[in-house]
């Protein structure tokens, strides 16, 4: 049974304890969270929600009477990133516009302008945040010895970002996939694409230079590496749903590194 709290002021303490079981739930401090996702658990609108609490300053000052830190709202740019992250989780990419991530951010649509430069520039920061690139190329900077190591530790680093934040880049590719013509699509092929294979294509054209791999086009070797494993990733939900046990971390890692060695083990002489 959920613990009523008490000393939360004018506001309903039902509101309250919704605010922190929604910020408990989703691991965010209550500054960090929607009002949209605290209406959504009051069983309210965000208009109604707002009406009731006077502000998210009010709100925040209720949950802290009540015993509970609401913790600090950070800059613009990452309330605008956490917005963008929620609203793409929870309503897919085609509802994602400035004018929306403001809102849910508490700040003024200019200032997500200033801040961020734009959709592509939002695009841009979510991708670079929530996405794993940015992982693997601190991977690759300093990668281990052994080559299936190095394809363990990259498989490792697309494993863990997908378990915790899937839906950025699978939003991102299947919206591409579906409208090749429109701008999200233009989006990853000049900004996505060309980065994952100067950091994935060209962490193995370096490896097949030492011998440690065939060398193959970009092509088809990032392919190669990471189609399984996203075709995998993509199934996970379904294997779920039907009730079967999922494969553990480690066995899904040892798996597709040895399987892509094996592809691109160099020729025997």
């Amino acid at each position: 049974m959920t613990r009523r709290v008490a000393g939360s002021g004018s506001i309903d303490p039902a509101l309250v304890q919704a605010a922190i079981d929604e910020s408990r739930e989703s691991g965010r401090d209550l500054a960090h969270v929607p009002l949209d996702r605290v209406a959504r658990r009051a069983g309210l609108s965000r208009a109604t929600l707002f009406r009731r609490i006077g502000g998210r300053k009010a709100l925040e000052q209720a949950v802290r009477r009540a015993g509970v830190d609401p913790g600090r709202k950070d800059s613009v740019r990452e309330r605008a990133l956490v917005a963008a992250l929620d609203l793409i989780e929870t309503r897919g990419l085609e509802a994602l516009t400035l004018e929306e991530v403001a809102r849910r951010a508490g700040c003024a649509l200019t200032s997500v302008h200033t801040q961020l430069g734009g959709r592509d520039g939002l695009l841009s920061a979510v991708f670079e945040r929530y996405s794993p690139i940015a992982g693997v190329e601190r991977i690759l900077a300093d990668r281990p010895e052994r080559f299936e190591d190095q394809v363990r530790a990259v498989y490792a680093v697309f494993f863990d970002v997908a378990v915790r934040r899937g839906a950025v880049g699978g939003a991102l590719f299947a919206h591409a996939a579906g409208r090749p013509d429109g701008p999200i699509a233009d989006f990853v092929r000049d900004t996505i694409v060309p980065r994952v294979l100067a950091s994935i294509g060209g962490w193995l054209k370096e490896e097949a230079r030492k011998g440690n791999c065939r060398e193959l086009p970009q092509d088809l070797v990032v392919p190669l590496l990471l189609g399984p494993f996203a075709l995998h990733m993509l199934s996970r939900s379904m294997i779920e749903r039907a009730g079967r046990e999922l494969p553990d971390r480690v066995t899904v890692l040892d798996t597709m590194t040895e399987a892509f060695c094996r592809g691109v083990m160099p020729a025997r002489q």
